[in-house]
């Protein structure tokens, strides 16, 4: 992070993917208050110690201290002050109970987050998220559990807004963006990252079932936004307001008609032109497994003649087999077993997530003890409190 503003988006987008309702009400008084809470303390913890704490376990375990400790020390940094001087404003009027609405409103939906094995993978760093940094390319797959799709799906959510930011960039290397079952994970700066990502050799890809989905967990407009600035379209078997939606996209055609009309005297023929849909919703609603309608984008050098498509893809069996067979074993990153074999990861997770704890709880303790000291900021505390 380099700026309060990337907090800003890291709260914005976990928020959002915890409360999917909140897509539809950005701006709301008890939306903004946590997003704001909670992107101040994570610049917090970027500029504590240089970033030593700066992770997503540490912000959620400092949000649940009392806010007595929260608010003195957030705001004895001159950069979060005006971030927080509503939540002070309600403090210090003595507004008790909308200052727990707001501060609640931050704590719920995070404490859903409160899992040793959340903790584990969210807090050391093992690797940076410049997939297409030249000096360092590499692969990230990351998957979410039915499960707990909600859950990981905040997590998620984050990586990516983050991933977007770093590889959206000119000079890196070729890439691509890969997300299936799109709707589970609110994903900030999509529609940007489709109309811009482009030109710095970014491809994205996104996958899901229907385009339904989509409006339902991002919202009417940024769904349509979402829908009609993809340049490439393959669909198979959907029905509904999809079809429709799809069959709309790919046009019409000028079809000739031809009517005969018989009766006991003689037989007329008659034949008339007419446009009509160039794939019919009928027919996409009825696709088979394999059969695949569609539309192409192209370039000024790279003319493509045919763009719309309704055909069948060959999957050649003989050549996965023969990919798969030749996977390697995924390397392991972390080893919990023991010099006598036993498996410690519970053991290992469990001391992970109680460090975490006490390094915040310390992190309390010295700030406020700094801030007893110092002649100007000891006024935050109420009534000149001791440690």
């Amino acid at each position: 992070m380099e700026d309060i503003t990337d907090a800003y988006e890291s709260a914005y987008t976990i928020m959002l993917n915890l409360n999917k309702t909140w897509v539809q009400k950005q701006g709301d008084f008890f939306v903004e208050s946590p997003i704001i809470l909670f992107a101040s303390i994570i610049w917090y913890l970027k500029i504590y110690q240089n970033g030593k704490f700066c992770t997503f376990p540490h912000a959620i375990e400092f949000l649940n201290r009392r806010y007595e400790d929260i608010f003195p020390i957030l705001t004895s940094y001159p950069e979060l002050e005006n971030y927080l001087s509503p939540f002070m404003d309600a403090w210090l009027g003595g507004a008790a109970e909308q200052l727990m609405g707001q501060i609640a409103s931050a704590k719920i939906p995070l404490s859903r987050m409160i899992s040793p094995q959340l903790y584990w993978v969210m807090s050391d760093s093992e690797f940076t998220l410049d997939i297409n940094n030249p000096e360092e390319p590499k692969i990230l797959c990351v998957g979410n559990n039915p499960d707990r799709q909600n859950i990981y799906g905040a997590a998620l959510g984050l990586y990516n807004s983050r991933i977007v930011k770093l590889i959206n960039k000119k000079g890196m290397l070729k890439s691509s963006v890969i997300i299936d079952e799109l709707p589970t994970i609110y994903f900030k700066g999509l529609d940007n990252l489709i109309a811009t990502a482009r030109s710095n050799k970014v491809a994205v890809c996104l996958g899901f079932q229907d385009f339904s989905q989509l409006v339902r967990d991002y919202g009417d407009k940024e769904a349509k936004v979402v829908m009609n600035t993809v340049g490439n379209i393959f669909s198979g078997q959907v029905v509904g307001e999809t079809a429709k939606t799809l069959s709309e996209r790919f046009g019409k055609v000028l079809q000739k008609r031809q009517s005969i009309s018989i009766n006991r005297q003689d037989v007329s023929t008659s034949i008339n032109t007419q446009m009509d849909a160039l794939i019919p919703p009928s027919k996409i609603s009825g696709l088979t497994q394999g059969m695949f309608v569609g539309s192409v984008s192209d370039n000024f050098n790279e003319r493509i003649e045919q763009k719309i498509f309704h055909c069948e893809i060959v999957v050649d069996a003989e050549k996965v087999k023969r990919e798969e067979s030749a996977y390697k074993k995924i390397p392991v990153i972390t080893n919990f077993t023991d010099e006598d074999g036993n498996d410690r990861m519970k053991e290992t997770v469990q001391a992970n997530y109680r460090r975490i704890k006490e390094e915040v709880k310390q992190i309390v303790q010295e700030e406020l003890e700094r801030i007893k000291n110092d002649p100007v900021l000891c006024k935050l505390l109420p009534d000149n409190e001791t440690v």
